[in-house]
């Protein structure tokens, strides 16, 4: 897996409640000037001209998320990838890719989730702002998660028995 800054999510910042966290970056699907980065207080849009018009087109795209504090105290939570008309995710979202549901007590640091990128969903959507989000239930009293825009994935946690050769 290769982790580009400029396809990085970013975090949520501290998850506390039961609430939607959004993690505070977005790519700007439908940029059509040459590639730009800006910054708007926590909000960084990344823009890559006419590229990103189709991207990922032929391939598999992944939100990879990372829980970069244990999540402790709540009940559980939901990962989604999302497509936006709002570059702060605050309204007009619709979910591209989701996995759901993963109780708190597998949410320790550094635990991972893969959600695949619908396509077809993401094209039927036709809005500007691909993004991250992470719904979660319960009162919680720790946690974080940053999330990338990936192409593969890897888990690196295969092992295998004492011996084993591969010719």
């Amino acid at each position: 897996m290769i982790l580009d800054q400029n396809l990085r999510f970013g975090s949520t910042g501290a998850i506390t409640t039961a609430s939607t966290y959004v993690c505070a970056d977005v790519v700007n699907l439908q940029a059509k000037t040459a590639y730009s980065a800006t910054a708007s207080g926590s909000l960084y849009t990344v823009s890559q001209g006419t590229q990103n018009l189709d991207i990922g087109s032929g391939t598999d795209l992944y939100v990879y998320f990372t829980v970069t504090t244990a999540l402790a105290g709540g009940t559980n939570a939901t990962f989604q990838a999302v497509a936006s008309s709002s570059a702060t995710l605050a309204s007009g979202n619709i979910v591209v890719g989701e996995v759901s549901l993963i109780v708190t007590a597998n949410l320790g640091v550094g635990q991972q989730v893969a959600v695949r990128v619908s396509p077809q969903q993401l094209g039927a959507a036709a809005l500007q702002y691909l993004g991250a989000q992470v719904i979660t239930t319960g009162t919680f009293t720790t946690g974080a998660i940053s999330a990338d825009l990936v192409m593969d994935i890897q888990d690196g946690k295969r092992s295998y028995a004492s011996g084993f050769s591969i010719v």
